[in-house]
């Protein structure tokens, strides 16, 4: 599967951490790494408590990006990117209204509590960063951008997603973690054009059934919570090349995960996960799988079978010694920890 360019966000631990203040959100700093993947299988290793991926609005590139309000008011009907991160507001300035054209609005790393209703006025508005401020919901003026395909709600205070979300049929890229979720909205399922969703580090028990209805879906990263099971709709998703599970209560997967075709990175470490499906060599195109600290016992048969296998991760499992041995016999060519 051909895939273009990606953008790679490294972020420091203490942004991910729970127990983490935001007070220090002004700390924040990131470096960009540009990477091009040729295919599924030019791997890059890593761990998803590390390393994010977002996807930059591609309509948006060459557009000058205007970063004070006194010089966007200047020349308001030519203002398509607004960029007032980390500038210590408490309230999304009125004059921002004045910007009819505005196709991109960036006011992450601020003190907001709350969105303005007119925020709905932005037909245009196809990207939207309100990470790391002091959002306790999200409101519902939000549900009136029809065009919107990019949006962040990452380091907040958020309890809840309305079921109005499933209004936003051209989201492509949904970011909400470090909150307070405990559940997803089953109207998350009509998210049909959803690429890309982020909800690590929130307090979620459980995933919808409605996921599986997410074809579009092909970054998925669910770690850090306290869900003790994977829907059995997971396998509906066809395209999903990246599924990241660290940090939650899984002690079985489903059968149908064994339908991801797609699938080239799967992290599933710091679980209770006793034994893999039985055809799990059918994810042919896996070439990432990390399962580092769970109650691995034994391994499928269709394991050792698998050839796309380029990094394998079976750290503090209980796996004995004659299946150590067989693993590295197997995979002798690639890097295995045990």
């Amino acid at each position: 599967m051909k895939l273009t360019l990606f953008f790679l966000t490294i972020i420091t631990s203490f942004q991910l951490c729970l127990g983490q203040s935001k007070r220090k959100k002004q700390e924040d700093k990131r470096d960009i790494i540009e990477l091009t993947i040729v295919d599924d299988n030019e791997a890059f290793s890593h761990s998803d408590n590390s390393v994010k991926m977002s996807i930059a609005p591609k309509n948006l590139n060459g557009l000058k990006v205007y970063k004070t309000i006194s010089d966007a008011m200047k020349n308001p009907k030519e203002v398509f990117i607004l960029d007032l991160s980390s500038q210590k507001l408490t309230k999304v300035p009125d004059e921002i209204k004045t910007f009819t054209n505005l196709k991109s609005l960036d006011l992450s790393f601020n003190d907001i509590k709350e969105v303005p209703n007119w925020i709905s006025n932005f037909e245009n508005l196809i990207e939207l960063n309100l990470m790391s401020n002091e959002l306790k919901e999200m409101q519902k003026s939000i549900f009136k951008l029809k065009n919107l395909t990019h949006l962040n709600f990452n380091m907040n205070e958020l309890t809840e997603i309305p079921t109005e979300i499933g209004t936003l049929k051209s989201l492509i890229v949904f970011e909400c973690t470090n909150n307070d979720l405990i559940e997803l909205p089953y109207n998350i399922g009509e998210l049909k054009n959803l690429y890309h969703l982020e909800v690590y580090s929130n307090k979620l028990i459980s995933l919808p059934e409605t996921i599986g209805n997410c074809n579009s879906l092909v970054h998925l990263n669910i770690s850090y919570n306290k869900i003790s099971e994977i829907p059995t709709s997971i396998g509906e998703l066809k395209k999903l090349t990246w599924l990241f599970c660290n940090k939650n209560s899984i002690s079985v997967l489903p059968e149908s995960l064994i339908e991801l075709n797609s699938l080239a990175y799967f992290h599933i470490s710091d679980n209770n996960i006793e034994n893999l499906p039985k055809e799990f060599g059918k994810l042919t195109n896996l070439y990432g799988f990390s399962m580092n600290n769970n109650k691995l016992t034994i391994l499928p048969e269709s394991f050792f079978n698998m050839k796309s296998l380029g990094d394998i991760h079976f750290e503090n499992n209980k796996l004995d010694i004659e299946v150590k041995n067989r693993l590295k016999k197997t995979f002798n060519s690639i890097p295995l920890y045990l």
